[in-house]
């Protein structure tokens, strides 16, 4: 069974940008995103990029996006270090994407993932994500990324019932 994370996701500031840009290059092969866009991300309104950090090293991050007008927040991505794997700290920043993209007033979360990525395909269905379409030829190798959605209002309503129960 996988620990719980203890590592507190705190916003990204425009100094953590030279760490997710190495960050990135040793975590994923390509369609990686430059020090350039992470500082835009860490400093915009119409997106909260969160870092976990452990000894003062990056451990993982995550990066959720608004688009205005929209009630549909869009999971950017999550990245955990291979040596932080099974602690949590991706379900942690999902949960945290979620509260954040609901005070965001978003009803809905979405996110692409690449077919191949059966962790973390295994780990958005676990916590309440559907499939409900494919994108061919989506990322720069060509793989396929799997599109997956969760509403986000039934954790609401359920609060509400509860707290007009008493």
């Amino acid at each position: 069974m996988a620990r719980r994370a203890a590592l507190p996701a705190r916003r990204a500031a425009l100094a953590d940008a030279d760490a997710l840009e190495a960050f990135e290059n040793k975590v994923f092969d390509g369609d990686q995103l430059s020090r350039r866009s992470f500082r835009y991300y860490a400093d915009t309104p119409t997106a909260i990029l969160r870092v976990m950090k452990q000894g003062g090293a990056l451990a993982a991050y995550s990066l959720l996006a608004f688009r205005k007008g929209s009630k549909i927040a869009r999971l950017y991505s999550i990245a955990v270090d291979p040596a932080h794997e099974g602690q949590g700290l991706g379900r942690a920043l999902l949960k945290t994407a979620e509260k954040d993209a609901r005070a965001h007033g978003c009803v809905t979360l979405r996110l692409e993932v690449r077919i191949d990525n059966k962790r973390a395909i295994a780990l958005y269905e676990k916590n309440g994500f559907t499939r409900f379409d494919e994108i061919g030829d989506y990322y720069e190798d060509g793989a396929t990324a799997v599109r997956m959605e969760k509403g986000l209002t039934a954790h609401i309503i359920a609060r509400s019932f509860k707290s007009s129960r008493r």
